[in-house]
């Protein structure tokens, strides 16, 4: 039995190092080689869902600097001034649900840190801001093409001004349409899961009843 034992265990530990032999020259995996496998489907939406906010908050930025181009309003119209202080308004407004959010994911993560602009990564992908985002940006790009583009007093005393109002308003409105889609299609997906969740609920309750 000695001899037998001992050609089996050096058979087993000769298998254990072609093995180890065999892994080790394996080809590593490395992000090349995944390149051209597609993503889930979830995963294409959540990186939808980031490059549109992502996008929707340097459009809100550069029209930050826009508006702060306009300077003193007191030689304006009161109709005009009061369109521009209504795109103020809505301006301050977004800023305040940006600052509140990025403090409620830093609360919900547990960071500790004073909030900055490199810190705005962390709601890219918050659909929950994601939305309220979009209703305030139509909002604003709703303002510039109904009412200021309209407006003669304010298209004659920012002729260039007023050109990138509008531009930036359609490219506000082009993302904001993207933006809705993709939210919508994630509650959709939520919703359907949802339901399944309660359906296998439902049939294990009979079924345990039964």
């Amino acid at each position: 039995m000695g001899p037998v034992c001992s050609a089996q265990k050096r058979k087993s530990k000769a298998h254990e190092q072609k093995e180890e032999f065999r892994v080790s020259n394996q080809p590593c995996l490395d992000a090349t080689s995944l390149a051209g496998q597609s993503l889930p489907l979830e995963l294409k939406n959540q990186f939808g869902l980031e490059d549109s906010v992502q996008n929707l908050m340097k459009l809100f930025k550069r029209f930050t600097m826009f508006l702060d181009l306009v300077g003193n309003l007191d030689q304006l119209p009161q109709h005009t001034r009061d369109k521009l202080n209504n795109c103020i308004v809505i301006k301050q407004n977004i800023s305040i649900i940006i600052q509140n959010n990025v403090k409620r994911v830093m609360r919900e993560q547990q960071i500790i840190k004073r909030i900055d602009e490199s810190d705005y990564y962390l709601i890219f992908n918050d659909r929950k801001f994601a939305s309220t985002l979009n209703q305030m940006m139509s909002k604003l790009s709703n303002v510039i093409l109904t009412e200021l583009k309209p407006d003669e007093d304010f298209q004659s005393a920012f002729p260039i001004l007023a050109v990138s109002f509008e531009e930036e308003a359609e490219k506000i409105n082009n993302i904001v349409e993207k933006l809705k889609n993709n939210i919508n299609i994630s509650i959709r997906k939520g919703s359907s899961q949802h339901s399944i969740s309660i359906n296998q609920q439902q049939s294990n309750r009979k079924a345990s009843q039964q």
